[in-house]
C-alpha cells in the first residue's frame, strides 16, 4: 500500500471516530433537552419530538439491549416510545472513556456511561452508572449511526436528598411528590 493510500485511510478512519464522537454527543443531548431547567418532563409534543430525535441516531433495525434499563427493544420505532416513557424528569449524561474501532462502514464502541438523574416518582437523585457496547452501521444517505447498544455492569446509587438540591425548585417539587403520599398515610 502506497504512503498515500495509507494516509487517506488513517484520515478516513480518524473523520469516522470523529462522527461518531458527535453522534454520541447528539444522542446524550436529546436525552436530557427532555427535561426543563425546574425539573419536569417537557410538555408531550415537544417529548414526543424529541424522543423521535433520539431514535433517529439509531439504524431503521437497531437494537437495544437495556437489561434492567429499558429491556430489549428493536427499531426506530420502539425506541422512540421507550425514550418518551423516561423515568425521569431530570438527566445528565455522560459518555466517557470511547475506545471507537472502525472497520470499513461498521464500527464498535466501548463507552462509560454517568448519568445524574431525578426520578419522576419521587424526585430520588440518583447516579447511574454502566458501561455500553455499540455497533455502529456507515452509509451514504444517513452518516454513522448507531445498529446496536447494550448496557452492562448498571449500577445505580441513590444520592440522597441532602446532596442536592442543584438549582432552586427541587424541593418544591419534592414537596409536590410526596405530599400525595404523606396524605395516605
Amino acid at each position: 500500500m502506497s504512503d498515500f493510500s495509507q494516509l487517506t485511510e488513517r484520515l478516513q478512519r480518524l473523520e469516522a471516530v470523529e462522527a461518531i464522537r458527535q453522534l454520541k454527543a447528539r444522542y446524550a443531548a436529546l436525552a436530557d433537552a427532555k427535561y426543563t431547567a425546574d425539573y419536569r418532563q417537557r410538555e408531550p409534543e415537544r417529548l414526543s419530538e424529541l424522543a423521535k430525535a433520539q431514535a433517529a441516531c439509531f439504524t431503521s433495525q437497531a437494537v437495544w439491549h437495556g437489561a434492567e434499563f429499558g429491556g430489549d427493544r428493536v427499531g426506530r420505532e420502539a425506541l422512540a416510545q421507550w425514550f418518551e416513557q423516561s423515568p425521569w424528569c431530570f438527566a445528565a449524561h455522560y459518555y466517557v472513556g470511547a475506545d471507537i474501532e472502525v472497520d470499513g462502514q461498521q464500527a464498535r464502541a466501548a463507552w462509560r456511561l454517568w448519568q445524574l438523574a431525578l426520578r419522576a416518582d419521587n424526585a430520588e437523585a440518583v447516579l447511574l452508572m454502566a458501561r455500553t457496547e455499540e455497533t455502529y452501521q456507515y452509509s451514504e444517505a444517513e452518516g454513522w449511526l448507531i445498529d446496536s447498544m447494550r448496557f452492562c455492569d448498571v449500577q445505580v446509587a441513590a444520592l440522597g436528598n441532602g446532596s442536592l438540591p442543584l438549582a432552586p425548585g427541587l424541593e418544591a417539587l419534592r414537596a409536590r411528590t410526596l405530599s400525595p403520599m404523606r396524605t395516605a398515610h
